[in-house]
């Protein structure tokens, strides 16, 4: 069975409050912009490699701090 409960603390931050959705978009603009570097610097595997692996921390620590932003905005 499903349940669409939501946990305590997540009404209204809607799709962005989704740690999933900032690391998929982190992790694509990681790997377009490695890829793109790569190609400058003759190395894309490389490139993409590095790029992915910024990405998912950009991704990580930007929407950490956005979800953690409204979270706080909605209790005060």
């Amino acid at each position: 069975m499903t349940s669409n409960n939501m946990p305590s603390g997540a009404e209204g931050l809607g799709i962005s409050g989704n740690l999933g959705v900032w690391l998929a978009f982190g992790s694509l603009f990681g790997t377009v912009f490695g890829t793109t570097v790569g190609i400058f610097f003759d190395n894309i595997a490389l490139g993409a490699a590095l790029g992915l692996a910024l990405g998912l921390a950009l991704g990580l620590t930007v929407g950490s701090v956005f979800i953690a932003r409204r979270n706080d905005a909605g209790q005060s």
